[in-house]
């Protein structure tokens, strides 16, 4: 069987990209070398591989578990069951940071300019270690997350990216950091309620990152209520959120850090995804 015949066998089942990424990984090869190659003779072992892949995509595994990574930023992050698989809406965090840094470094006495930076919630460490690696500005960078197998995987993310100072800490939101005084603050928190855990294409994702009370706040409630003795005198922070917690969201901030201007930004579908909290 060839892989064109392989794939035309398949057709309508999944969707035509998604079966051309199975199939060039059950062949080991990259995606561009399937489409030049579509009269290739597979083998009876890639054939079984692609049929195990086939099977636990439509299982609603996540095409990034099946390869073991996913791009983001434009750079590549080892996931897996432990944890959450990046997407694109997420990297709109990373260019506010990105802008926020220059502004600081701009204005900024500090011979040095040590910006401490920290991310609650660090998951595969997409956010904080995009922001390590694009920056190239110095910088103290924390990463916490409250599974210790989450960790290891931003541990191996950091490694493969050639960042070596990031300081990795288990911890439940801010509850075993030293209340050090930090310039910007990410957050990519659990933010579903019960009836949103519900929706197929994340149930092969890991629960703790994803579901959050009823309202899917109660994370963001406990990290207001810490995280305001941990904010230097100019600070942002980033959180991402579901785009029908904006009000919810607003007074949560509001009740905490009362003086925190509040604003929200579209993701690229135009759905309120990011809030941006400075004073």
């Amino acid at each position: 069987m060839t892989a064109k015949e392989l794939l035309k066998k398949y057709q309508g089942k999944l969707e035509p990209a998604e079966l051309d990424q199975i199939l060039a990984l059950a062949m080991h090869k990259k995606i561009e070398y399937l489409y030049k190659n579509p009269e290739k003779k597979l083998s009876v072992s890639t054939v079984k591989t692609f049929k195990k892949l086939f099977l636990l995509r439509l299982a609603n595994w996540p095409l990034a578990y099946l390869k073991g990574d996913k791009e983001f930023c434009g750079l590549k992050f080892k996931v897996n069951k432990n944890t959450l698989v990046p997407r694109p809406e997420s990297e709109l965090i990373v260019a506010e940071a990105l802008k926020y840094i220059t502004r600081l470094d701009s204005r900024s006495t500090r011979q040095e300019n040590n910006h401490q930076i920290i991310d609650i919630g660090c998951g595969s460490g997409a956010l904080i270690l995009s922001l390590a690696k694009l920056s190239k500005k110095k910088a103290n960078y924390i990463a916490l997350d409250i599974s210790a197998k989450t960790l290891g995987i931003a541990k191996t993310n950091a490694r493969k990216l050639g960042l070596k100072k990031i300081k990795f800490i288990k911890s439940d939101l801010l509850k075993n950091v030293l209340p050090i005084k930090f310039d910007l603050v990410l957050a990519n928190l659990p933010y579903l309620n019960p009836k949103q855990l519900k929706e197929p294409s994340i149930k092969k994702e890991p629960r703790l990152a994803l579901l959050s009370g009823q309202d899917g706040l109660d994370h963001y409630r406990q990290l207001f209520v810490q995280v305001p003795k941990y904010l230097n005198k100019e600070y942002l922070l980033l959180l991402e959120i579901n785009p029908e917690q904006k009000e919810a969201i607003e007074k949560i901030i509001t009740a905490n850090l009362p003086d925190g201007k509040i604003k929200f930004l579209k993701d690229l579908t135009g759905h309120l995804r990011v809030v941006k909290i400075s004073n």
